[in-house]
């Protein structure tokens, strides 16, 4: 049994899925998923599990490259979006007006669904290389 870590079966195996540029969405609890689209959803209660949980701990499992925000998060959302770019200070980071980051998520091999009711709660992230050179430049040393 895994101890530690991401515990949740299903998302763990689309996790191990993941290859080099596959890009997965962390959402909030409003945002238009798909209906065919891959759902996981860790909704529990309003705002367990929050977004910045979540994104931690996908991190930590998970080599990211690349980011794409939604622009609005800088007017509807600015602490959010600091609280992002300071934890993600080795991915490039693109921000996109929300029309282009619902076409680019439609790509996404998988959604989670956070309880986030916090606006503009969505990343679109794409997964690097896991080549160790690769993997250790774009590292992130993340604490609890």
């Amino acid at each position: 049994m895994k101890k530690f870590g991401i515990l949740h079966p299903e998302l763990m195996r689309e996790i191990t899925a993941l290859g080099h540029y596959d890009s997965f969405v962390i959402c909030d609890m409003a945002f238009p998923i798909p209906r065919e689209a891959k759902r996981i959803d860790l909704a529990f209660i309003e705002g367990v599990p929050s977004f910045m949980q979540t994104l931690k701990a996908m991190l930590k499992e998970v080599i990211v490259e690349k980011i794409y925000l939604a622009d609005n998060i800088k007017m509807y959302n600015p602490d959010l979006d600091k609280k992002v770019c300071d934890l993600m200070t080795k991915q490039d980071l693109e921000y996109i007006d929300f029309a282009d980051f619902r076409r680019l998520s439609l790509e996404a091999k998988f959604f989670v669904r956070t309880a986030s009711c916090e606006p503009c709660s969505n990343i679109i992230c794409i997964s690097a290389a896991g080549v160790p050179s690769m993997a250790a430049a774009r590292d992130l040393n993340i604490e609890d």
